[in-house]
């Protein structure tokens, strides 16, 4: 992957949310959007920017639920970019 975020930003994978039901029916937006209101918060982080302090890449974290993702579309996979102050802590 040729990207590297800047400042104290993270990249992470998107969180999965299908968009279709198990049966194979479309999801409406109302349905999606309260899935990912849902979420619980736990990403990978793929990539970190290096004014970073605490977190670094291959790190498991908390963001919170409510935080400003920025969508990044790289090699046709999307991504999310995240300030670090979003975090709310990590996993070992």
């Amino acid at each position: 992957m040729n990207y590297f975020p800047l400042g104290a930003t993270l990249l992470i994978n998107a969180p999965k949310i299908a968009e279709k039901t198990e049966g194979g029916i479309l999801k409406s937006d109302a349905m999606l959007q309260e899935e990912r209101m849902s979420w619980d918060g736990t990403v990978q982080v793929i990539a970190a920017g290096p004014d970073c302090k605490h977190i670094s890449a291959g790190m498991t974290i908390l963001l919170q639920t409510n935080a400003i993702m920025h969508p990044v579309l790289i090699e046709e996979k999307e991504y999310l970019q995240v300030e670090e102050y979003s975090v709310l802590g990590y996993y070992l």
